[in-house]
């Protein structure tokens, strides 16, 4: 179980990273420092307004991302 919580949270870090790093190479900023709180906030208020519960959040996950994200991508 503590490689799990471990694993997700070095993935969301990575990806996090990889978001604040892309912004800055499209906004063509040299330091992304400052885009870290926007991006944290936007990603924060969004993940709780997701879903109001974990059956919900499964759902989600298994029925209406497959179609609507990994599809097009």
């Amino acid at each position: 179980m503590l490689a799990l919580i471990t694993g997700g949270f070095f993935k969301i870090g990575l990806f996090f990273y990889a978001t604040v790093l892309s912004l800055s190479h499209v906004f063509k900023l040299k330091n992304p420092s400052p885009l870290v709180f926007p991006i944290g906030l936007v990603i924060l208020f969004y993940s709780l307004s997701l879903t109001q519960n974990y059956f919900e959040h499964v759902y989600e996950g298994l029925k209406i991302i497959p179609f609507t994200l990994h599809l097009p991508f």
